[in-house]
């Protein structure tokens, strides 16, 4: 049951919520945990009348690497097998939860554990929430775990 389990993180709180979740029921089962950051490529769906600088992409990834390695370390602190994975190029730009999708599927993943931000309103309209269209879009379990929110 889980034999393998993907964690989508951002560098969030709610994600490194997701991923102590993930932790605790992976030592229970005895699971393998997949760690992945998607590269969040969005800005060039507007075009602002200005080239992004060069060195954007490089930094957007090299943030990301640094948001794995964090993870990686407390995966490997709980005494677990694990691996991490940069995605650079999702699948259409800006289409994290597909992207996680297929990452889910290429991993040969049983569940997948997501943290969400619990935005509501006009946020959640304008964008979106990534978790909630990862669990109606996704064939397999999709483990929620929700933020803390702050005070309104």
């Amino acid at each position: 049951m889980y034999a393998r389990i993907l964690v989508p993180v951002d560098g969030s709180a709610t994600a490194n919520q997701a991923l102590d979740e993930a932790i605790k029921l992976a030592k229970a089962l005895g699971s393998t945990i997949e760690i992945i950051h998607v590269v969040d490529n969005s800005y060039i769906l507007y075009d602002t009348g200005y080239q992004p600088p060069a060195g954007l992409h490089h930094d957007f990834v090299s943030a990301g690497q640094n948001i794995l390695d964090d993870a990686r370390k407390r995966v490997e602190a709980a005494g677990l097998p694990g691996n991490t994975r940069i995605i650079e190029s999702p699948v259409a730009p800006g289409d994290i939860p597909a992207t996680i999708l297929r990452a889910a599927r290429e991993s040969s993943a049983e569940l997948v554990v997501i943290g969400s931000h619990g935005q509501k309103g006009f946020r959640k309209m304008v964008l979106g929430s990534v978790a909630e269209k990862v669990m109606h879009q996704c064939p397999l379990p999709v483990w929620i775990i929700r933020g803390k929110q702050a005070a309104e």
